[in-house]
Parts: C-alpha cells; sequence; structure tokens
C-alpha cells in the first residue's frame, strides 16, 4: 500500500466515526449536551466536526461505559480488519503540550513537553494547511501511533514562544489532570517515576511512621512542607512539629468547595496558596501509596465516616460524598480499596446509597475504569520527576528572589488589598502567592 493510500483509508475512517457521533441515536443527544456545555451548540458545520475529535475520546456512554470508538465497532460489525486496526491505534492516541522543532515536508518534529519526548509526526492533511506555523512556536496537538510511526490526528491550538511561562503551565496543569500522559510513552520516564515513588515511599514511613494522616486543610500544607523539607534536606521534623499539625474537624460533612474550580489560566497560583489559603475548614486525608505516591484528598475522613457512623445518614451530605469519591478521577481505584478493607460494611452501604447491586470489583470497572485498567501514578509523585515543573518553581523562586530585593514591605498587606508591587492586583492574586 502506497504512502498515499495509507492516509486516504485513516483519514476516511476517521471520517466515518465522525458522522457515527453526529447522527447516531446514542452519541447524537451526548454530543448535543456536549456541545452545549462547551458553548459551541451554535457552532457551524466545519467547527462541530473538529469538535467531535476531543469529544470521542473524553466520553464513555452506556451502562458499560464504551468508549465512542468501542460503540462504533459495535454498531459497524461490517468494518474490514485494515479499519479496526486503525481504529485500535486511534484508541492510543493522547493529546500533549509539544514544543515545534522542525516543520517537515510531510509532517512535524515536535517535542512533548509533559513526557519529554521527541516525536516525529505525519500530517493526514496538506501540510499548506499549516501555513504561519514555525519552529519556536508551541502546540497542543492529538497524535496516534500506527506501524511504529505516528500521526498527526489535531492541532487544537498554536502558542507564541514568547507566552513560554504560560505554556509551562498548561503542561503542568495536563500532568495534574492526566498523569499517566508523562511516562505512558516513555519507558525511561516511567522507570524514573516508579524509582521516585518506591523511595519517597520509605521517606514518608521514616517521616510519620504510618502511610496516612488525617488532618484539616489549614494544616496539610504545613504537613506537606514537612515532607518535602525532609526529601529535599533530610531534616526530619519533630513529633512535636508533626503533632501540632495533626488537627480534626468539629463534624464531618460533605460540602462543595468553590475553590476547588480551578482554570488552566489560574491553576498554579491556586496551588501555591494551597489548601490553607480556603475560607472553608475540611478535613483532609494524607495518605501514601506504596504503589502509585501520595494523594491528599479533601473529605477522605468524612468518606470514612459514612462507614464507620452507626446511621450513615447522619453525616451531612453522604451521598454526594460517596459520589464525588467514585467520579472524581483524582481518586483512585487502589483508595477505594483501601477503604473496603477497612469496613465490612462498604459494599452494602454504597449499594444502599446508590441504589445499586455492585460487588467491589464490578463498583472500580464502571466508576474507575481507567484506573484499574492501568497504573495511574499521584499527579504529586509525576510532578517531582517533570523537568518543565522544576524549571517553573525555579522560574517563582526567582521571581520571590527579585521582589525580596526590591525591599517592597508586604508584612501589613491585607489579602483583599491591592499588591503593593504595583500590578494593580489584590495582593492574594499577586504576590501573596510567593511570600
Amino acid at each position: 500500500m502506497s504512502v498515499i493510500e495509507k492516509l486516504a483509508i485513516i483519514s476516511d475512517t476517521i471520517t466515518k466515526v465522525i458522522n457515527f457521533v453526529i447522527s447516531d441515536e446514542t452519541t447524537k443527544p451526548d454530543f448535543e449536551e456536549y456541545l452545549t456545555a462547551i458553548s459551541a451548540k451554535n457552532a457551524d458545520r466545519t467547527s462541530i466536526q473538529a469538535l467531535v475529535i476531543p469529544y470521542m475520546f473524553e466520553r464513555r456512554l452506556t451502562a458499560d461505559k464504551q468508549t465512542i470508538i468501542q460503540l462504533f465497532e459495535e454498531k459497524n460489525p461490517e468494518l474490514s480488519q485494515e479499519e479496526k486496526d486503525i481504529l485500535s491505534c486511534l484508541s492510543d492516541s493522547f493529546s500533549s503540550v509539544f514544543e515545534i522543532r522542525r516543520v517537515l515536508s510531510n509532517g512535524f518534529e515536535l517535542y512533548n513537553l509533559v513526557n519529554e519526548k521527541m516525536y516525529k509526526i505525519l500530517s493526514l492533511v496538506k501540510m499548506n494547511n499549516f501555513r504561519g506555523i514555525t519552529p519556536g512556536q508551541f502546540a497542543v496537538c492529538r497524535i496516534f501511533p500506527m506501524n511504529n510511526e505516528y500521526y498527526l490526528l489535531e492541532i487544537s491550538n498554536v502558542i507564541s514562544s514568547i507566552n513560554k511561562e504560560e505554556v509551562y503551565k498548561y503542561a503542568i496543569a495536563k500532568i495534574i489532570e492526566k498523569p499517566e500522559d508523562a511516562y505512558e510513552q516513555n519507558p525511561k520516564k516511567l522507570e524514573q517515576i516508579e524509582n521516585l515513588v518506591k523511595d519517597f515511599g520509605k521517606k514518608f514511613d521514616e517521616c510519620f511512621k504510618t502511610d496516612e494522616i488525617i488532618t484539616t486543610n489549614l494544616y496539610a500544607d504545613n504537613l506537606i512542607n514537612l515532607f518535602n523539607v525532609y526529601c529535599d534536606e533530610g531534616v526530619m521534623p519533630t513529633e512535636e512539629e508533626i503533632n501540632e499539625n495533626i488537627k480534626c474537624v468539629e463534624n464531618n460533612r460533605y460540602f462543595t468547595v468553590s475553590d476547588f474550580k480551578n482554570s488552566y489560566s489560574n491553576f498554579m497560583e491556586k496551588s501555591l496558596e494551597g489548601f490553607s489559603a480556603h475560607s472553608s475548614t475540611y478535613d483532609i486525608g494524607i495518605i501514601y501509596d506504596k504503589e502509585l505516591g501520595l494523594f491528599v484528598l479533601p473529605f477522605y475522613q468524612t468518606f470514612c465516616k459514612i462507614y464507620e457512623a452507626e446511621d450513615y445518614k447522619s453525616v451531612q451530605g453522604y451521598k454526594d460524598c460517596v459520589k464525588n469519591f467514585l467520579e472524581n478521577d483524582k481518586v483512585p481505584s487502589s483508595i477505594i480499596k483501601r477503604v473496603a478493607d477497612k469496613y465490612s460494611n462498604f459494599m452494602d452501604r454504597t449499594n444502599e446509597i446508590l441504589s445499586g447491586s455492585y460487588n467491589i470489583d464490578s463498583l472500580l470497572s464502571y466508576y474507575k475504569p481507567d484506573s484499574v485498567e492501568k497504573k495511574i501514578f499521584s499527579s504529586a509523585s509525576v510532578l517531582y520527576a517533570s523537568k518543565i515543573f522544576e524549571q517553573m518553581m525555579n522560574t517563582v523562586s526567582a521571581k520571590e528572589t527579585e521582589q525580596k530585593k526590591s525591599g517592597i514591605n508586604y508584612s501589613h498587606v491585607g489579602r483583599n488589598d491591592k499588591c503593593p508591587c504595583g500590578s494593580g492586583k489584590k495582593y492574594k492574586n499577586c504576590c501573596m502567592l510567593k511570600n
């Protein structure tokens, strides 16, 4: 088969999936709901076809949580083996942030900021569609592997080189959102993270003499900082330092915390503020999973209380809490198993709350399919091994040093006062993050 024929059949297969999403009785209403959610309900047909690409890799439908591609294959049994092979390759696609190193006659050479690996990418369309894209720019792309080659599925955004800091923030946000993207395509990075998780697991045990700590958001940052200092500088915290930061909430209850609603544009600042900057007080579990790394889980103790309490309905927000732990991708299946192993009534109560009839395996398969199917390290563990994150922290540190040299006094500035650095922003949205 010639290169042109190969590109043609790949493009035709992708077009069939796009048309399926737009017209199928199962996918069409869900896709329309998706368009409404992203304020694209009235987009033209060309824009809608472009939006099918992210949709088809983000959604799972039907009671069996099928991917769009699985659903397409099921409803199109007449597909050729060649088309099935292409669909299998499309299922392995991934989106990431790339630096454009070279523009080729038939594609690009791209450096993946997330997994720190170079890729030579073949384009499915003529290169004159990419006029204006030059080396040094950054691009958000989705690519997929096939027969030891990589193909470009879409470029959703191109960013100027002068916005490097914003690109780095976006790359770090991608790691936090989907940490597996940092190592699944890079065996060396995977090995590095595995060794780091093992090493930090030993240090966590040495530091706290347990793998699970319960405190509140007002003190969680302090405990994490004590651990970071021990990892980085070898300074062991005293028992008194640890105990003074282990506090309990008066009443375990689950509620919505507006501070969690971060965007790509502000997540770095929100992260630097820490949990203690949140206006509400709630419990937090700091847990070290020896296989997956460090997890910091809001409302973990509240979640456990639902299975401890004689009357679980006495725990305010109990149903939303259970649903949050099951539906939140940041909570791995191993954490649910941990709680299930603690409480013999776990499945009975969970089924009663959800009006379900699951066993532990079917529960995790339904709510945590990605976590069950593959090893997903904690975002914190992956960030520790990230060059981009290290460079971003160095930038923040340099800015902090520069501000200290400026001699500005921040000691009496209120959170909502104008920042004395002259930026025009409120102090809490500016230099407070770095002081």
